[in-house]
């Protein structure tokens, strides 16, 4: 192993450790505990709720919550292949989708916020769309060390992104 692909592995992992650190503060630790505690398990009921929205303010929010939902997985998506070493898709979704399932159960279980169907299936296409676009990279590239320096470089670019997200913005939802 090259000494650029080892460097490009610390810094793959070292923003994926920043992103997991963000994505719990928003998903676990955004809101206090027993503030907001619902469940819901029937496929597509919250979307459509939001499809028939009442007010603008209802149809924003709605529209920050489903892209909310996606973008917040891509990462998760796109970073899974080279950490676990497996780019099988599949594999990847089923852990992506596992994921979610059991940040949705934690949420429920500490009244952290609701606990919903759609967000799995809204987490799960924005891990779908970071696999993907991993394994687009791998198809461009073709070369294992080239992705590596690939993903490095985009994941210094989104140090700046986690960062404020992390540290300047208070998610209290």
């Amino acid at each position: 192993m090259t000494m650029r692909v080892k460097i490009g592995t610390v810094v793959i992992w070292l923003v994926f450790v920043l992103y997991l650190i963000l994505l719990m503060k928003l998903l676990l630790f955004s809101r206090p505990p027993g503030s907001g505690r619902s469940f819901n398990l029937i496929p597509f009921a919250t979307i459509s709720d939001y499809l028939v929205g009442g007010s603008a303010a209802v149809k924003r929010f709605a529209i920050g919550n489903v892209v909310g939902n996606i973008v917040a997985f891509v990462p998760l998506g796109a970073f899974l292949p080279l950490v676990r070493r497996n780019s099988r898709i599949w594999m990847n979704l089923v852990f992506v989708v596992g994921a979610s399932v059991a940040l949705e159960i934690v949420q429920g279980i500490f009244g952290l916020g609701a606990s919903d169907i759609d967000d799995v299936m809204l987490n799960a296409v924005g891990g779908l769309i970071g696999i993907l676009f991993f394994s687009l990279l791998r198809v461009l590239l073709r070369r294992w060390s080239r992705v590596i320096a690939v993903v490095a470089v985009l994941s210094l670019l989104a140090v700046p992104i986690l960062c404020y997200f992390l540290f300047a913005i208070r998610l209290r939802m």
